[in-house]
């Protein structure tokens, strides 16, 4: 999977701008600080489904300088001597006096009914400066990375993140009705709720027994792949909670029943919390340096990101041995490694048959590769006077 084009109207600080990508398996984006690198590799990230690696609103990245309320991407893809021209379109409405932003897709030429059609069509994988608090924050910010690794695997689990997820928001709904009036709920008080209850819940807990077992699957999927690098760390991942524990010692049948009574056991504190108490959004991502036996987020600052990048790296040699070639963005990836790491970095990066744009200040980041023949370097300020 290649990405030979990306046309930008509107985008952040570029009015216009136009990529060409020949038979390029690198693509470094160099320049200054603040000059739009960042930015290019966001349009790309628009190709999965939602915001983009940086999760912004979706009215923000239509140029501030630009009279218009639209902001478009072009893209052309090369997946198996096939290719697709993919739109992206963004438009700011004003609703209720308040400005939304709206995602529009088309598929040469066709309007894409729905997002979770994307990863059919090309798969993605990032690394971002941001991600580097990615062992020191909450557990949804990793749950997030699972869900994202799993359904490039397999698109299908978008739906059920999806379902999951309503019945969820209904059942919250609920809850949030019963406690305005009776301050938290209680069992038996009205028979009707209960019984609506009881549907969603088992909805919940059928879709939430497949997203766990996807991701138990894909963290059994994950730990199967070798690591032969002598520089990045070896490492062992798991999902971890109430559930997940059940799964992995009782029968399904058991589980299922255990899950429904824990859900209905815990109304009370949920109706008072406004959240749920066990299932899949509960679930965190442990990761463990193996050669330390030490889980990451006990690990430093610097081992932390050199384990971030084996992760990422690791999950790209899974796609690879399934068939899946997914577009690896990389921003400002090499800028606070060592020689020796960054010289690892690019080896392992050759192993892999992804297509890689990297970002950095300066071309000599990237001394090792840069003259490289399947190597393109790409000056914002050259392109900037096109």
């Amino acid at each position: 999977m290649k990405l030979r084009s990306v046309y930008l109207e509107n985008f952040r600080s570029y009015e216009k701008l136009n990529i060409e990508i020949k038979n390029f398996k690198y693509v470094i984006l160099t320049g200054k600080n603040g000059i739009g690198k960042t930015n290019i590799l966001e349009a790309i990230s628009f190709l999965s489904p939602g915001k983009g690696f940086r999760n912004s609103r979706l009215d923000e990245v239509i140029n501030n300088n630009s009279n218009s309320n639209q902001s478009s991407i072009f893209f052309i893809i090369e997946k198996e001597n096939q290719k697709n021209e993919i739109g992206v379109g963004f438009t700011k409405e004003n609703v209720d006096n308040k400005f939304q932003g709206r995602k529009i897709i088309h598929l040469n030429g066709k309007k894409l009914k729905r997002q979770s059609d994307l990863p059919n069509l090309v798969s993605l994988i990032w690394l971002t400066p941001e991600m580097d608090i990615f062992f020191r924050t909450n557990s949804l910010f990793r749950r997030k990375f699972v869900d994202r690794c799993i359904f490039n695997l397999k698109p299908e689990y978008l739906d059920n993140l999806k379902i999951y997820e309503k019945n969820l928001n209904e059942r919250n709904k609920i809850l949030k009705d019963i406690s305005t009036k009776n301050l938290c709920y209680i069992e038996g008080k009205n028979v009707e709720k209960d019984l609506w209850l009881k549907k969603i819940e088992e909805k919940l807990v059928n879709e939430g027994i497949k997203i766990l077992e996807e991701r138990i699957k894909f963290s059994n999927d994950f730990n199967s792949i070798s690591n032969n690098s002598k520089s990045f760390p070896k490492i062992n991942i798991s999902l971890v909670g109430d559930i997940e524990n059940l799964l992995l010692t009782e029968k399904l049948d058991s589980v299922k029943g255990m899950y429904i009574q824990k859900l209905q056991s815990s109304r009370r504190i949920d109706s008072i919390k406004g959240s749920i108490s066990c299932g899949p959004n509960k679930s965190d991502l442990k990761v463990v340096f193996l050669k330390k036996k030490l889980l990451a987020e006990k690990c430093s600052t610097g081992e932390q990101k050199i384990i971030l990048i084996s992760l990422i790296i690791q999950f790209c040699k899974l796609m690879n041995n399934k068939g899946n070639f997914p577009i690896l963005l990389l921003d400002e990836i090499v800028a606070h490694l060592d020689s020796k790491i960054k010289a690892t970095l690019f080896e392992e990066l050759q192993t892999l048959k992804n297509q890689v744009w990297m970002s950095g200040s300066d071309k000599n980041l990237f001394s090792d590769i840069i003259n490289q023949k399947e190597v393109v370097n790409l000056e914002i300020e050259d392109l900037l006077k096109q």
